[in-house]
């Protein structure tokens, strides 16, 4: 067997076998379930925030009690009649209500409707509240004022007004508000998930390399193989265990969206599509040699694991760029800084991949990407090569950036 599948293997056990990886694949999973599902379903459902608990309702009349009432169970919460202000705001106090509506005398015209809650964050519940009182004030207003109500609904009727997502073909898709929290988290799900592995798997090439380095143990190593050998055994290895821990998510997503969600009743996001799911693959894998390449070779050059911390910097620059721009990437996938940095290969990975969830680029501008990708790929191994070989073995000072430029003319 090739020395280089030795290397391989062992880099291969030494990630896969071990707690933090088993904890992280499995907890990969509910990641995505929880990024992308679990939003959508409490949005939908703001009784589930609401633990089952009642609202408590002070001054209303009736026929604006049973308004309300039946507001809130279409919520699936319940309504509870307060005696007075002080009890009702201890109960919010002490949580065993969820918050307390109180209709002052004189209401809408001189009087007020407060809302009182422990947070003051539970916008879904009392924005539903507001919006009832509105109608019913509204309505008020117009029986007192003798106009006619049918005249009235007639003017304040709110036009039709779709948003529709055009498709290639000729297709069209209706969206909503829905639609765009579920492209959203279901894109900042794979952005989280992409920047953490090519991070955690990249950092863990470099910290690798600089343990072997200065516990002196590369030296017996490059005795049985040779430097290039030992550097792409050690990515072949760690990628191998990457690809597990993603073929392990993707099983389990595809087991969501075709088993788990329709026997339950979920709305899975349409974003969570094999089509996606092949993408965010794909990418992890570019990504992946990418990093992992440059990171071997910071490795082989930095003196210990606080130097290499230092020079590595500019990668995790280009890693939390795509981060801080995912909104702008998706309200604005074919922007100019989009399409730059979709193209640009330390930041396309991840760009793209948001792009494609979004709304599918053109197809030249994918193939590009992945082209330009490969090429960047096989640019960063070749230099990590170089720099790998002169490096592991330079020890008892920091090497400078015209020194390491010297290392890849020379080796």
């Amino acid at each position: 067997m090739p020395k280089i599948f030795h290397v391989l293997r062992h880099e291969f056990k030494l990630a896969a076998a071990n707690k933090a990886f088993v904890v992280l694949t499995i907890l990969g999973p509910f990641l995505i379930l929880a990024v992308t599902v679990l939003p959508t379903l409490l949005t939908n459902s703001p009784g589930a925030m609401a633990g089952g608990k009642p609202v408590a309702l002070l001054g209303a009349s009736l026929a604006l009690r049973e308004t309300l009432a039946k507001s809130f169970t279409d919520l699936g919460m319940r309504i509870e009649e307060a005696t007075d202000e002080a009890s009702a705001k201890s109960a919010v106090l002490k949580g065993a209500t969820i918050g307390l509506l109180s209709i002052e005398a004189g209401w809408p015209d001189t009087g007020k409707a407060v809302w009182y809650s422990k947070t003051g964050a539970d916008a879904a519940i009392y924005a539903n509240a507001q919006a009832v009182l509105t109608a019913a004030a509204r309505e008020t207003r117009i029986a007192a004022s003798g106009i006619d109500p049918a005249l009235v609904a007639k003017v304040l009727a709110t036009p039709t007004f779709e948003v529709v997502k055009l498709e290639a073909g000729g297709g069209e898709q209706k969206k909503t508000e829905e639609s765009f929290l579920q492209i959203l988290f279901t894109a900042m799900s794979f952005v989280m998930l992409l920047y953490m592995t090519v991070l955690l798997y990249g950092q863990l090439i470099g910290r690798s390399v600089v343990m072997e380095k200065t516990s002196k143990t590369v030296e017996i190593m490059l005795s049985s193989v040779t430097s290039r050998d030992l550097m792409f055994g050690k990515i072949l290895g760690l990628g191998l265990a990457g690809l597990l821990q993603y073929g392990i998510w993707v099983s389990m997503a595809m087991i969501l969206t075709k088993l788990v969600g329709p026997l339950l009743g979920l709305a899975i996001p349409a974003g969570l599509s094999a089509q996606n799911l092949f993408w965010l693959v794909l990418f992890f894998v570019l990504a992946f040699f990418l990093y992992a390449s440059a990171y071997a070779a910071l490795g082989a050059a930095s003196e210990d694991e606080h130097n290499l911390g230092q020079i590595a910097w500019p990668l995790l620059m280009f890693l939390i760029i795509p981060l801080v721009m995912i909104g702008t990437l998706v309200t604005s996938p074919d922007s100019s800084i989009s399409v730059f940095f979709s193209l640009f290969p330390m930041t396309s990975p991840i760009v793209m991949l948001v792009r494609i969830l979004v709304s599918q680029p053109p197809a030249w501008q994918i193939a590009l990407c992945v082209a330009l990708l490969i090429v960047s790929v096989a640019g960063m191994a070749l230099l990590a090569a170089k720099i790998f070989r002169v490096g592991i073995l330079m020890t008892g000072k920091r090497a400078k950036l015209k020194e390491i430029l010297r290392w890849i003319t020379i080796a």
